[in-house]
């Protein structure tokens, strides 16, 4: 009772954007989006009939193809931004690479990669305290951010290892992914507690206002793709988005870390709770003498 979904049942490429119970306003917002946005309508009616307005973004493209100018962007960056970016976007196409070879399809994008948003990640991380202090926000701000296409929390925790294997060498990441069947793999159930929540707390922080709409005609719970189902009762939806933003950023960010603590412990390595993490300018420093 109470269930609506967060992405289309009919193609999960669609994600709600706009909800109302006058179909005078759903109309209305219809004909505002621009020409590359491809929208459908569900309505629902649960303590009240009410319509869901689910939109996508048309002509992505497989991410492989995207085209972007990495020198313009470099060229504005900090040395040490655009050494660690640089990296960054190594591990990136490394891993759609070996998404598309388990896969055996291409991974679609349905936006291109913000190279230019990726310094403000670097930028916005606090680099003081231990380890797993530093590589947890690394991989809270990256998700947060959202400038990859695709595969962003997947690169988050590639981004831990790359992280801490400067401070140990010997660290490796806890197994993450488990194959289901000759061409399907998925993330092992200790990870994807952390990756479910962190999708649930990210749609919350985004979309608070509407949440709080939907509670009010009814819904207690909505659910995304891959089954992942949000309680809206466990979650403080009266408040600005600008508060909202603040308040799941930092549960975030605390997951993250808790994520980070997890997969030391598992690797054998705790003692890394209590090492000093690298600053961004040894982390760099780190990086150029790799190559």
């Amino acid at each position: 009772m109470g269930h609506v979904y967060y992405h289309h049942p009919g193609d999960k490429q669609f994600s709600l954007d706009f909800v109302h119970p006058d179909p005078a306003e759903i109309v209305s917002q219809i004909v505002g989006y621009d020409d590359d946005v491809a929208v459908k309508v569900q309505a629902y009616d649960i303590d009240e009939e009410f319509y869901v307005v689910y939109t996508s973004r048309v002509g992505g493209g497989p991410v492989r193809e995207i085209d972007f100018t990495l020198n313009e962007s470099l060229a504005k960056m900090s040395e040490d931004n655009s050494t660690i970016v640089v990296r960054l976007l190594e591990i990136y196409r490394a891993l759609i690479a070996q998404n598309e070879e388990e896969e055996g399809v291409p991974v679609e994008a349905y936006k291109k990669i913000d190279v230019d948003a990726l310094p403000d990640v670097l930028d916005r991380t606090s680099w003081k305290g231990s380890a797993t202090d530093v590589a947890g926000r690394l991989a809270s701000n990256l998700i947060l951010k959202h400038a990859l296409p695709n595969a962003n929390h997947r690169t988050a925790v590639a981004l831990i290892q790359f992280y801490v294997r400067r401070l140990n060498p010997n660290f490796s990441m806890p197994e993450t992914s488990i194959e289901v069947d000759p061409e399907t793999y998925d993330w092992r159930e200790w990870v994807n507690e952390y990756i479910n929540e962190s999708k649930r707390l990210l749609t919350v922080r985004r979309k608070n206002v509407l949440f709080k709409h939907l509670y009010r005609f009814g819904a207690r719970t909505l659910e995304r793709k891959h089954a992942v189902e949000i309680d809206l009762t466990a979650y403080e939806l009266d408040m600005y988005p600008s508060e909202a933003k603040i308040v799941y950023a930092e549960q975030h960010e605390d997951l993250w870390i808790e994520f980070v603590e997890e997969a030391v412990e598992r690797a054998g390595y705790p003692d890394l709770k209590e090492t000093p993490g690298l600053s961004k300018a040894e982390f760099a420093e780190k990086i150029r003498n790799l190559d």
